[in-house]
């Protein structure tokens, strides 16, 4: 008859690690639980879960969707202008008031924004007379679905469009998270641009000498203005950028 080996006391067949038929046992001279390989048992298992926990974790992040929209940090205003208040640029053109044209464009993958800024004419004076006329336009793009940083600016716009744009663009420090500004090479215009997250605010200014009425032949030709100083325009668009955003943040 043949019998189970463990009801007729003999051997299984099976190895049995010399930890286990030593007679001093796993607290011997070998130390605790110390397996016949020389590694404690729960290393083993440690290890073998934390290389199975990595494919799991990768094939989690690849299966988990993304969101790649930006972070959008500032509201599309009703009307740009209402907020456009540019007290700086204002008081350079020597007009307290602005004539003012404000557009709104709305997008599931960009808002937009604008506002187009004219100095008043001076009241009507006796004889022709001449003025600086400031124009500013300024725009904020809200980018919903894709960041702008990649093609942030690429373009010259309204102040190289033409050719006459510096190719080298000057960085604006404490202005967003990048701002470049740059200026037309007959210093009659310039161009600040901002990104943040992603909005992109855009301010453009261009001067000019405007005059009101001709002169008769036999009077003398008004006084021509004297040019804008460039570093003032500079610094009141930065001045008036600042304002801007801190009025547009959520």
């Amino acid at each position: 008859m043949i019998t189970e080996p463990e009801f007729d006391g003999g051997s299984s067949g099976l190895p049995v690690p010399e930890a286990l038929e030593s007679p001093e046992g796993p607290q011997g001279p070998q130390g605790y639980g110390r397996s016949p390989y020389g590694r404690r048992p729960w290393r083993w298992a440690l290890g073998g879960a934390l290389l199975a926990s990595v494919p799991w974790a990768g094939a989690w992040w690849a299966a988990t969707p993304q969101d790649p929209s930006p972070p959008l940090r500032y509201a599309l205003p009703q009307s740009l202008c209402d907020s456009a208040k540019l007290p700086g640029l204002a008081r350079l053109a020597e007009r307290i008031a602005w004539d003012s044209t404000p557009r709104q464009w709305e997008h599931p993958g960009v808002d937009r924004a604008m506002c187009m800024l004219r100095t008043t004419p001076p009241e009507s004076a006796e004889g022709p007379e001449r003025w600086l006329a400031y124009e500013v336009q300024v725009s904020m793009e809200l980018h919903k679905r894709t960041d702008p940083a990649a093609e942030f600016g690429a373009d010259p716009g309204a102040v190289g469009w033409v050719g006459l744009g510096r190719p080298d663009l000057r960085s604006v420090p404490g202005l967003g998270e990048r701002a470049l500004i740059s200026e037309t090479e007959y210093e009659s215009g310039w161009r600040l641009a901002v990104l943040d997250g992603g909005t992109v605010f855009t301010m453009d200014v261009s001067v000019w000498s405007g005059g009101d009425g001709e002169p008769s032949p036999d009077e003398p030709a008004p006084e021509e203005p004297p040019k804008p100083d460039s570093d003032a325009v500079q610094a009141a668009m930065i001045d008036d950028m600042h304002g801007l955003m801190k009025a547009l943040h959520r």
